[in-house]
């Protein structure tokens, strides 16, 4: 006895087929179908390379001596 059914023999030649859901072929009623727009890109990944870090800017020099009085020196 043949337990096959039409569905499953169809799977069988066409195992590419959805027999489930086939896809209905273009006709008066059914127009072909728009193309579809491209994918859009991939979000880039994050570099997961650490960001240098620039020099640390030395400080500016202090304010010109007065003439006449003591320049910077230790402290006491």
């Amino acid at each position: 006895m043949d337990r096959r059914t039409p569905w499953l023999e169809d799977a069988m030649t066409y195992p590419d087929r959805d027999p489930v859901h086939p896809d209905p072929a273009p006709g008066p009623d059914r127009p072909e179908p728009l193309p579809q727009p491209p994918f859009p890109d991939p979000v880039p990944t994050p570099d997961p390379r650490p960001v240098p870090t620039p020099d640390p800017v030395p400080n500016p020099p202090g304010p010109d001596p007065v003439p006449g009085e003591p320049g910077p020196g230790p402290l006491s």
